[in-house]
């Protein structure tokens, strides 16, 4: 799912990169579907994992909330989601670009900041301390650059 990136070219390329480094790492003969708005239900339900790339959180979100199934539709399938694709996947996250706290979906329950240790990103132990007073009922997960949690829950 693509939808962080902008239509056309910077999603297309996109695709294909991640699609480059999954092959890269795996020997499984997988096949990918780049994600439509017109198909994804049909594409979720047919997929046995779902890949959910970075970009912009807040376009995403925008997105995915046109979907409010979409936690039934991704039951027992494996979720990974990179930067944006974290967030969308968090009760609430530190949204880097606008150095404030927003909503994701909620899939888990947690709080969540991306890119950590990257000033680049704001993302730091200042904007850390920030994220730490919201939620506090939240599991807190601090993903540095190129870092990955894995969580299994039930939906």
């Amino acid at each position: 799912i693509g939808f962080a990136r902008k239509e056309g070219d910077e999603r297309e390329n996109t695709f294909a990169r991640d699609t480059g480094w999954i092959e890269e790492y795996s020997n499984k003969g997988l096949q990918y579907i780049s994600a439509t708005l017109e198909d994804l239900e049909t594409q979720v339900h047919n997929a046995n994992a779902i890949f959910v790339t970075g970009g912009s959180s807040e376009i995403l979100i925008g997105a995915m909330k046109e979907f409010p199934n979409f936690a039934s539709w991704i039951e027992n399938k494996i979720y990974a989601g990179s930067s944006a694709g974290a967030c969308l996947a968090s009760t609430i996250y530190y949204h880097c670009s606008h150095k404030k706290i927003s909503d994701g979906i909620g899939l888990l329950p947690i709080r969540v900041m991306v890119h950590y240790g990257n000033p680049d990103f704001n993302s730091t132990e200042e904007t850390l301390a920030e994220l730490k007073k919201h939620r506090d009922e939240l599991e807190l997960v601090v993903l540095p650059e190129c870092e990955w949690v894995v969580k299994e829950i039930e939906l």
